[in-house]
């Protein structure tokens, strides 16, 4: 069938677009194996160890679906995806047939960030608009193979992405594959009732005079959330109206935060989570503060409260991990933090969102990292990106939370 009839097919009936393209990733001796199902109108992103992405553009949405819990998050999705910009195509003239495709060899060179791809692609209508591809990607075709280099300061090679299409399937998939599983919950809605067993805190938002820290009490909240304690959003109000929320929900304990102060630091170092985590690129940045926060545990039963205090001090950027923490959004920011920090492979992550969520030259040329960059602009992470400069001051902020989330998990898990 030639490629011009295949197109043809594709318009008339759409049962006939339907594929399956199953890929392996290689990043810095990590393997991940994924797979992306179209249907021309809706795509599934399937990463593995029960991360799946629906992109439905027939509605608009994003949903993330987690498989362990049952439940999902719906976000909506602007219609403009990742943006063109910077990127040299260069065509070897090279034609080999791939999966039955007709497809060319092509060298890619993008500048922001600097980085070097040699590949092969082919055009596959069933993945149609949805693929997330913009004008200038679509008209190269989707990736078949490629071998991606990123370089670092001094042009020194910093990281090198392989991709390979293990196999093509065409054959009609079940409309149930692009659609939230019956009997899924929705984890936008807190639920009343909480499984027995688990600690459930009624988290009020962060207290600080100045306006900053807003996004890194998200990034403690994520941590807390990966310790498996069940944490709800509460909003600040009058003590008694808190505590009568707090029960209704069905808390165990209510934890308040406040930022005490922000000064420059004598010293620059970084410490916590934000350092040690595996696959994160080098952090560097300006003048380094230091910040004190107190926080207050009271249980809802009555009882004395467990109070405490927490000193934090950085002067980092912000990497592709905090940058998926610090979400505007409470509840998207902890399923995007479990996501991305539990399941996901690090070092891939850490390429994909090399250069930002926009503009990044890697989700242009790849929807399975488009997907990703998709997710995390619904998430509310919007432009902010991997090397997205935070302030200094958030920095610090977030490094003392950490601590005082640690405190809180230990004192919790007694």
């Amino acid at each position: 069938m030639t490629r011009t009839l295949v197109v043809l097919v594709c318009m008339g009936l759409p049962a006939f677009c339907d594929v399956k393209i199953s890929t392996s990733y290689t990043t810095d001796g990590q393997t991940a194996e994924t797979a992306i199902y179209g249907n021309g109108v809706r795509l599934r992103y399937d990463y593995g160890k029960g991360v799946i992405l629906l992109r439905q553009c027939d509605q608009k949405t994003m949903v993330e679906l987690d498989d362990n819990k049952k439940s999902y998050l719906s976000l909506p999705i602007e219609s403009g995806d990742v943006k063109s910009g910077g990127t040299e195509v260069i065509d070897t003239g090279e034609r080999k047939d791939m999966f039955g495709f007709p497809a060319r060899h092509l060298k890619l060179a993008a500048k922001d960030p600097h980085s070097d791809t040699d590949g092969w692609y082919a055009e596959i209508p069933a993945l149609g608009a949805c693929s997330g591809l913009d004008a200038e990607a679509a008209k190269r075709g989707y990736p078949l193979q490629y071998t991606r280099i990123l370089y670092g300061a001094n042009d020194k090679p910093t990281s090198t992405v392989t991709m390979k299409v293990n196999a093509i399937e065409t054959a009609p998939l079940q409309a149930t594959l692009f659609d939230i599983p019956s009997g899924y919950t929705d984890s936008a809605k807190p639920k009343a009732a909480k499984d027995p067993g688990v600690v459930r805190v009624g988290a009020v938002r962060l207290r600080s005079k100045s306006g900053q820290g807003a996004g890194a009490f998200d990034h403690m909240v994520a941590q807390l959330a990966e310790a498996k304690i069940d944490v709800l959003p509460l909003a600040d109000a009058a003590p008694d109206a808190i505590g009568q929320k707090a029960r209704e929900m069905n808390c165990d304990y209510v934890l308040y935060t406040e930022v005490a102060s922000v000064d420059k630091a004598a010293t620059g170092k970084l410490g916590g989570m934000l350092h040690k985590t595996p696959g994160l690129g080098k952090m560097t940045g300006g003048e380094p503060f230091e910040a004190h926060v107190d926080y207050r545990l009271a249980p809802t039963a009555g009882g004395d409260p467990i109070t405490g205090s927490a000193t934090g001090k950085t002067a980092s950027t912000f990497n592709w991990k905090s940058a998926a923490m610090l979400a505007s959004n409470f509840v998207p920011m902890a399923m995007a933090a479990r996501m991305f920090s539990a399941s996901l492979n690090p070092a891939m992550l850490n390429a994909a969102m090399a250069g930002g969520v926009q503009g990044n030259a890697m989700a242009r040329m790849d929807p399975m990292m488009g997907g990703i960059t998709m997710f995390l602009q619904a998430t509310g992470v919007g432009g902010q990106g991997a090397n997205a400069a935070h302030t200094n001051v958030d920095t610090a902020i977030a490094a003392a939370l950490e601590q005082e989330g640690r405190a809180i998990i230990a004192q919790v898990k007694k």
